[in-house]
């Protein structure tokens, strides 16, 4: 009896177990397609949505990239007409600064030219020279002599000094003039001398008129011999007990000669 019971029972479970296992496979192959169905539209969906960003970001890039490519083109464009502009104004300037170089040496050279007939034409004017004459530029007597080798006494000044020029004695309003034919290269006033003209005789030779008043002529001015320069004005401190007087000097390089060597 009690064998039997054991028997029936291992059987039973037995039974059940393979009941067991194949409501396990029944239930597992149901399950599965429910699962795949419902795993596939997601992957489907998610299949579907991901086109949409990566189509947008395409055409969003595509559109980038064509702004790019049309800035690109557009700054290659400006710079090479910029490179272009550049060219010609650095051909059209190197054109300018041809004739302008050109010029600029063709410049001194006219100088020059210039310079060579403006001397030749004041060596025709102005052709004084060691042996030339002047006249007498006012009447009257000599009361102080050129004297470079050895002082002579100056009333005024009290003293005894070298003197570069002659003083001519002559009464206020005397007439004053011209020496020698030459241009009046500057009227000034000077201390010593009152209002002075200097004048240019050609040959590296100049005359000075000192003492004067109510001038005559103006810088630039080209005076024959004989013309009138001035009247004598009253003198200066400098000759108050000479008297009026005209001062007359004579200079060959700049520097002093005896006026009474050339005075006829």
């Amino acid at each position: 009896m009690h064998k039997n019971q054991k028997g029936f029972l291992i059987a039973l479970c037995l039974c059940m177990l393979s009941v067991s296992g194949i409501f396990g496979v029944y239930q597992y192959q149901k399950g599965l397609p429910q699962e795949q169905e419902k795993s596939v539209p997601k992957q489907s969906a998610q299949v579907e949505e991901k086109p949409e960003p990566e189509k947008e970001a395409a055409n969003s890039e595509g559109t980038v990239a064509q702004a790019d490519t049309q800035d690109k083109e557009t700054e290659e464009a400006k710079i090479e007409t910029e490179e272009d502009i550049y060219e010609i104004g650095e051909a059209e300037l190197a054109q300018a600064e041809e004739p302008a170089e050109e010029l600029a040496e063709a410049i001194p050279e006219e100088d020059a030219a210039m310079e060579t007939a403006g001397d030749q034409v004041q060596a025709d004017l102005f052709s004084f020279a060691e042996d030339s004459k002047i006249m007498w530029p006012v009447d009257g007597d000599v009361i102080l002599n050129y004297s470079m080798d050895k002082s002579i006494y100056f009333s005024t000044l009290n003293q005894y000094k070298y003197h570069p020029a002659i003083v001519i004695s002559a009464p206020v309003g005397s007439e004053v003039q011209c020496a020698a034919t030459g241009e009046v290269r500057e009227v000034s006033v000077n201390e010593e001398t009152g209002t002075t003209i200097r004048m240019k005789l050609g040959n590296k030779y100049e005359a000075i008129y000192g003492q004067l008043k109510e001038v005559a002529v103006e810088e630039g001015d080209v005076v024959e011999a004989g013309e009138l320069l001035g009247y004598v004005s009253e003198p200066t401190k400098y000759y108050t007990l000479e008297g009026s007087n005209l001062y007359f000097q004579l200079l060959k390089n700049g520097k002093p000669v005896n006026p009474m060597s050339f005075i006829e």
